[in-house]
């Protein structure tokens, strides 16, 4: 069957809803920002301001030198030498950071961000044969089990409160004609992320390979990114853990971005940072799926390449099916679904 085939998955029924209907579920789902900065030592205003501003430069509606003009003095007033010390990001920059005109005049230096990924990831891809990581999502076949959801806090052993994975469900008619709808959500590995352009430390930063990333050694937890992202898709890793659940639950390293931190403590990185999916990048670099894709039951996840016109992934997100979530945020995600 041709990927543009419009017909349902035999004996599965269609997803019938219209794309702005998934992007109302989302929405649903929000955390109030206020409430989310609510325990944090920043400005809570000056958060909301700048995550606001940050969409609309991903809208296209400002430019990423604007928005640092706009809040640079504040900038450096609230988060002082950690925000000097790191790039402007501009997210509308192929370079995605400020022109260096604008930088001279600024507080904060003009750097390069992709200087801040290679030092945490090595060397960063600049030929035009680049990958793109991305991933299709069947809502025909996804039958709301929640095994991506267990799979992948098993696999980057999240704590309490943090789910990279999520499935969100909304039942439709009454009964006993009734319909559930499900809409896994994992981060959108956005190509325009309003989460990168508002972060005042450049800790998020996204990668040539498509993938948006943090850098939990620059991040100072501001949040500010949690309330800018337009899926919800970031959490605060409080420091829980699952001890009375799971024997030294605490103890065991969580595998993201390839680095080894040792057991979970107070003040210690991932603890006091903001967290999200990565694709699994630490499996993609073994050459493995991510762990969601890897136990999907119901085979509705695909993983790849979208620079490969030739790919899976990259054919069924350009069929007719396919739609992304928020499309009018400009953000552009490398998450796809098929309707």
């Amino acid at each position: 069957m041709s990927v543009d085939d419009t017909d349902a998955t035999p004996g599965i029924p269609s997803v019938d809803l219209e794309p702005s209907q998934f992007d109302e579920m989302v929405d649903t789902e929000l955390d109030d920002p206020a409430e989310i900065l609510a325990e944090v030592d920043f400005d809570t205003e000056l958060g909301i301001e700048m995550a606001e501003d940050a969409k609309r430069v991903s809208r296209g509606e400002l430019t990423g030198d604007e928005y640092w003009e706009k809040f640079d003095e504040a900038a450096a007033a609230e988060f002082g030498e950690a925000y000097r010390e790191t790039p402007n990001p501009a997210i509308d920059r192929t370079e995605q950071t400020i022109s260096t005109e604008t930088a001279d005049s600024l507080g904060c230096s003009v750097g390069s961000m992709c200087d801040v990924a290679s030092q945490l990831d090595g060397d960063v891809e600049s030929d035009d044969d680049r990958s793109r990581w991305g991933m299709v999502i069947d809502l025909q076949k996804c039958i709301g089990c929640d095994s991506c959801t267990v799979a992948c806090k098993a696999e980057n052993r999240t704590p309490p409160g943090v789910s990279y994975n999520v499935v969100m469900e909304e039942e439709h008619g009454e009964f006993p004609n009734v319909t559930r709808t499900n809409l896994p959500r994992p981060c959108m590995q956005c190509e325009n992320p309003p989460c990168v352009q508002v972060c005042p430390v450049s800790a998020t930063y996204k990668m040539d390979n498509g993938v948006v990333n943090i850098d939990y050694d620059r991040c100072i937890g501001c949040r500010y990114c949690m309330i800018a992202c337009p899926y919800g898709a970031r959490y605060f890793d409080f420091g829980e853990n699952y001890d009375e659940e799971v024997e030294e639950a605490g103890e065991v390293t969580s595998p993201e971005y390839l680095v080894d931190r040792g057991d979970r403590e107070a003040g210690a990185s991932p603890v006091g940072n903001v967290r999200k999916c990565s694709f699994c990048m630490h499996r993609l670099e073994r050459g493995e799926e991510p762990a969601c894709v890897e136990t999907c039951v119901g085979d509705a996840r695909n993983m790849g390449d979208l620079n490969d016109t030739e790919s899976e992934a990259a054919e069924l997100a350009e069929s007719n099916r396919a739609f992304q979530l928020k499309e009018g945020e400009g953000t552009d995600p490398n998450v796809y679904y098929l309707k």
